[in-house]
């Protein structure tokens, strides 16, 4: 092989190598919750932590009904967590919407590549004392405005759950404090 021949083949090698690496990957690091009173427990675990090219993370959330009594949680869009984004501490910078299943399985809320809508339908149903619901949300790499603190918010800025239980008879939103620390990894590990 003549040097001019090696040279172009190591030229066209790592010019692709780096257009391999255009796209950055994550790695969820930590999770924190507080700020939850009144008869619901808010639980976050992340399931999958790698935020790679072709596969999402994935966070599980959890609300559960700590009293001896039904509880009833409103929510827009999918019940009962509604349309959940990561908001990042940067300002100036865009929030990470959170896809979910729930979405294809609703008529109330259409996602794109572009856009996010809902029709407001207040979605209101019933959790039983001890009951808990479960919800998967994927955290997409393409999405994210890059490493950092996020806190887990509305989409569209309203509470992230409202309850109320007979005792109450009126609406109380909750809006405990979820952050979510992202990484960047490196590709050439």
């Amino acid at each position: 092989m003549n040097r001019r021949h090696y040279l172009g083949v190591a030229t066209a090698t790592i010019a692709g190598l780096a257009g391999c690496m255009g796209d950055s990957e994550y790695t969820i690091t930590n999770i924190g919750t507080s700020g939850m009173a009144g008869p619901l427990d808010y639980d976050i675990e992340a399931v999958d932590t790698a935020v790679t090219v072709d596969s999402p993370g994935s966070l599980d959330l959890t609300v559960r009904n700590g009293s001896e009594t039904a509880v009833e949680i409103s929510n827009i869009g999918v019940w009962p967590f509604g349309i959940l984004a990561l908001v990042p501490a940067k300002e100036h910078t865009f929030k990470t919407l959170l896809l979910t299943d729930g979405y294809d399985e609703t008529d109330h809320v259409e996602v794109t590549a572009n856009s996010t809508r809902t029709d407001n339908t207040r979605l209101v149903r019933s959790l039983a004392a001890s009951e808990s619901v479960t919800r998967r949300y994927f955290v997409h790499g393409n999405r994210l405005s890059g490493s950092g603190r996020y806190t887990l918010g509305d989409y569209f800025d309203g509470p992230l759950l409202s309850y109320r239980t007979d005792d109450t008879g009126s609406w109380i939103e909750r809006n405990p404090t979820v952050s979510v620390t992202i990484a960047e990894r490196s590709l050439l590990l």
